[in-house]
């Protein structure tokens, strides 16, 4: 259910981005969440599109707020806790996010999650331009600060300005933090394959959809702020449910998505060495 109904002043206008957050018992964080989104400086329009998966912690009264505040800017919608998508025994918000990404109009999007933030006002912006400027472009990230882990930025990332060829990802499952990205609106074609219902981490699939879809840029600009969680409902599986879930994605990859047979053994084996690692050491 879209809150306010679709006659709204948002609903009139026709976005060039589209930001999704979906957001769950997030009641400490959302506030600063919608206020860094709210805050961008754009030369185009952009939508927020708020999935809010019934939570019972406040999140939903403040999300509530905000839409009927910035009812220009802001589409909120309200879901039913009792129809969500059961993952590894445990309610999901898996179509809360798929909601959000058939829903988004936008020529672009950019995903949010509820506790995250962004941490620079000119982050659609500077994305948007350099995507218009590389047509064959489907996929920008940039820098991710981290809250919550020994590190501060995601392992593996550049230290400057680099595009990325499809076939220099292959070996990677994902890059970056997802509130750091910014994508060519594909999401139809992505909502039709199977693998968005299966039980792997839909950040994974996402990723690896848009890296066979064009060039990956990378920007060294700090963008976002991402707030690790261990109580995930993949990070929390026990270790050894984990390692078997690894091979499980990488069939999914492969049968749904990448279809190169040299790419899953890679995957594989490399799975099977962590497994071997951390059980026969």
């Amino acid at each position: 259910m879209e809150y306010l109904g679709v006659d709204k002043a948002v609903n009139r206008k026709s976005p060039i981005v589209s930001v999704c957050i979906p957001t769950f018992q997030h009641g400490k964080f959302i506030t600063k969440c919608l206020d860094s989104v709210l805050a961008q400086r754009t030369d185009f329009t952009f939508e927020i599109v708020i999935g809010e998966d019934d939570s019972t912690d406040g999140t939903r009264e403040i999300c509530i707020q905000y839409a009927d505040k910035f009812p220009d800017k802001i589409r909120l919608f309200l879901r039913d806790g009792s129809k969500k998508m059961m993952l590894y025994g445990r309610k999901s918000g898996r179509l809360n996010h798929l909601g959000l990404y058939e829903a988004a109009r936008g020529e672009f999007i950019c995903i949010c999650d509820g506790d995250d933030y962004w941490i620079d006002d000119n982050k659609l912006q500077i994305q948007f331009d350099v995507l218009e400027k590389n047509p064959e472009a489907s996929l920008c990230i940039t820098d991710t600060l981290i809250e919550g882990q020994k590190v501060e930025r995601p392992q593996g990332l550049p230290h400057e300005f680099k595009i990325f060829e499809p076939k220099e990802l292959k070996k990677l499952i994902y890059m970056g933090h997802i509130s750091s990205w910014m994508m060519r609106n594909r999401m139809q074609e992505m909502l039709q394959s199977p693998i968005i219902k299966k039980p792997i981490a839909m950040d994974n699939v996402i990723f690896n959809f848009y890296k066979l879809k064009g060039k990956t840029i990378f920007l060294p600009h700090k963008t976002s702020l991402y707030r690790f969680n261990p109580n995930g409902i993949f990070r929390g599986q026990k270790s050894i449910a984990n390692h078997k879930n690894n091979f499980r994605h990488n069939w999914y990859l492969f049968y749904y998505l990448h279809k190169d047979p040299i790419q899953l053994i890679r995957s594989m084996g490399y799975a099977a060495k962590r497994f071997c690692i951390e059980f026969f050491k």
